[in-house]
């Protein structure tokens, strides 16, 4: 590359930039190159007094004359200056005391880490670097270089003012947060171009700053009314005598296998985002904290919600605070690089605000979690199968909800049944042990799992004519019609045999997979989702008594949203009036109990006041 590199304009005919140090004499034509001002001092003849004590830049340097080592003449240093490029290119030996203090410069040089657009600094910066490097040290001047992709509008188009299309700092600023701005630039793969504007920045926050906020806000609101103050911690010292931090758990607190695993992914968290960053890799933490942040809300803090619901001294609610606590207070540390400023109000709150119990002797927390420690990995706390586990449980939920969408289900709506067939036996065990989740969290009655999903789909089974008809030419005719008469069972099996990739006989023809159209419907009565092998069936019959359970779900939806509606606090008791059918009514008075404490209803009256 560099043996490649095109001539390269090293000079400006510019007034301000690095002098030139060329003394070119015009009485005999020869010239010199001065290597250092202790050099120029000692050549001077002329000029020096107004020099000293400058830097070498105009209109100190050019007083200075020099006496022409070939006729004597009194020689005046070249008007141009240095290109900046070529400014750039030796600013390590510029400002790290090269020549005054080699100590200092090797302590400091090469420089781990620099970055600039890459389709302009390749050729300008990047090389002056390596150039001016490889020929004072004949080493490079930098361990890693990110040469990034440009910036364009949020439609792809470059950003201009006469086009009314750019963005000036301040104003996003101003209107998008700082925070938002370097998350938006960090998560950008650096290779493609960044599509910037207030656009994608509303989506960064909606989909990644919300839903921690609001994770943030949850734990918040009800630390607050409960209390909670999270385990004390204080320091010791280990065998060596280093002073380590130790948490004091609270008596009778244990946590749950939820708990448990969102910790493991927390402590794996840790360890990649770490590696990521040590490999300069932004985009890649980003996105491990975005997918953290989607599983702690989505799946964390919404499958406990009610654990924070229970007395004050229930040793489960308690558990489910200081797991959230210790989420929360380690994303602000492993955030604080990139969003510094959310970082800093989350740890400022949870940390250095009225959550800390404090025991005697306690060195207070340092005050912002810029002067924290980063988060330490701990392998004790990672539990894989418990990981891959429940990521199984959190894909067959997800085919579920989409089998329940299909059969137009809301969640709310108890169902009988859920069929689910897996690719594995392990993976069937697995989700053995955690049905209890599933059953929960797809509002299901019962969990089977099947090894035939023929039970509950027909098969239709064609020729594919585009392979078939240049291999048989009229006998396809004669391979549709044995299909379109088989019997629905033998239908199934050439259809399961065509799925597994298994060759098939039909009308005396031996037909690879790839040679058959096969589509599974749904039985009637049944609604299905399938991914990589997994498929999740649903029970779409109603019973009576399963309907009025989920008339009585929809009731607690809709007071809920009146309680909201009416700016009533999370813990505020109310008494619920209402005026039904004889329906409703009925669903009312046999799930008094469910809707009361779902509510927090101290009563259900059917006596509603009439205005």
């Amino acid at each position: 590359w560099l043996k490649n590199m095109d001539d390269w304009m090293i000079s400006k005919k510019r007034y301000y930039g690095l002098a030139l140090p060329i003394y070119d004499c015009e009485a005999c034509g020869a010239f010199e190159v001065i290597g250092s001002e202790t050099e120029l001092k000692a050549r001077a003849v002329e000029g020096w007094d107004v020099f000293d004590g400058h830097s070498p830049h105009k209109p100190f340097v050019d007083a200075v004359k020099i006496a022409c080592r070939s006729c004597g003449a009194p020689v005046s240093r070249i008007p141009d200056v240095g290109n900046p490029w070529l400014d750039a290119g030796i600013v390590p030996y510029a400002t790290l005391k090269y020549r005054g203090d080699r100590p200092y410069f090797d302590e400091w040089f090469p420089a781990q880490f620099i970055t600039e657009a890459f389709p302009g600094q390749f050729r300008n910066w990047f090389y002056s670097l390596l150039t001016m490097s490889t020929a004072l040290e004949n080493r490079p001047s930098f361990e890693t270089v990110l040469g990034h992709a440009m910036v364009r509008d949020e439609h792809g188009a470059e950003m201009h003012k006469s086009a009314g299309n750019a963005i000036w700092f301040e104003d996003a600023a101003d209107n998008m947060g700082v925070d938002v701005m370097r998350w938006l630039f960090l998560r950008q793969n650096p290779a493609n171009n960044i599509n910037f504007g207030y656009g994608p920045a509303d989506e960064v926050r909606r989909s990644m700053f919300l839903t921690l906020w609001n994770t943030y806000a949850f734990f918040v609101t009800y630390a607050e009314l409960d209390g909670w103050t999270p385990p004390a911690r204080f320091t010791t010292e280990d065998t060596e005598g280093t002073e380590v931090s130790v948490g004091v758990g609270e008596a009778g607190v244990a946590y749950t296998e939820l708990d448990r695993w969102v910790l493991s992914e927390l402590h794996q968290l840790i360890g990649a985002v770490t590696d990521a960053l040590q490999d300069f890799d932004a985009a890649a933490a980003t996105k491990l904290i975005e997918a953290f942040v989607d599983d702690l809300s989505n799946w964390y803090v919404r499958r406990s919600r009610r654990r924070f619901w229970k007395s004050e001294s229930d040793s489960d609610k308690l558990a489910a605070y200081a797991t959230l606590y210790e989420c929360l207070v380690t994303l602000a540390k492993l955030m604080a690089p990139f969003t510094p400023f959310l970082a800093e109000e989350m740890y400022g709150n949870l940390v250095v605000g009225g959550w800390r119990l404090e025991v005697g002797g306690t060195a207070a927390p340092p005050e912002s979690v810029h002067l924290t420690d980063w988060p330490q990995s701990d392998a004790a706390r990672i539990d894989r199968t418990l990981s891959d586990e429940t990521r199984l449980v959190m894909r067959i939920a997800s085919l579920g909800r989409a089998a329940r969408a299909k059969a137009q289900l809301k969640v709310r709506q108890p169902v009988a049944e859920l069929f689910v067939k897996l690719p594995t036996q392990l993976e069937e065990h697995a989700l053995e042990r955690l049905a209890p989740q599933l059953l929960e969290e797809l509002n299901v009655k019962a969990l089977r799992i099947v090894r035939d999903e023929t039970d509950f789909l027909r098969f239709e089974v064609k020729p594919n004519l585009k392979l078939l008809g240049q291999k048989y030419g009229r006998e396809v005719q004669d391979i549709a019609k044995a299909l379109a008469s088989m019997p629905e069972a033998e239908l199934s099996q050439v259809a399961r045999a065509a799925g597994a990739g298994q060759p098939v006989e039909v009308a005396g023809k031996t037909l690879a997979p790839e040679e058959l159209l096969v589509n599974g419907r749904e039985k009637e009565g049944f609604a299905s989702a399938e991914e990589n092998g997994a498929v999740v069936i649903v029970s779409s019959e109603l019973t009576p008594e399963l309907v009025r359970e989920g008339l009585a779900r929809e009731i607690v939806h809709r007071i809920q949203n009146l309680r909201k509606d009416a700016g009533f606090e999370i813990a505020d008791r109310i008494k619920t009036y209402y005026r039904a059918g004889a329906e409703i009514a009925d669903v009312m008075r046999q799930h008094e109990a469910y809707i009361s404490a779902e509510t927090l209803s101290v009563a259900l009256s059917d006596d509603a006041p009439e205005h």
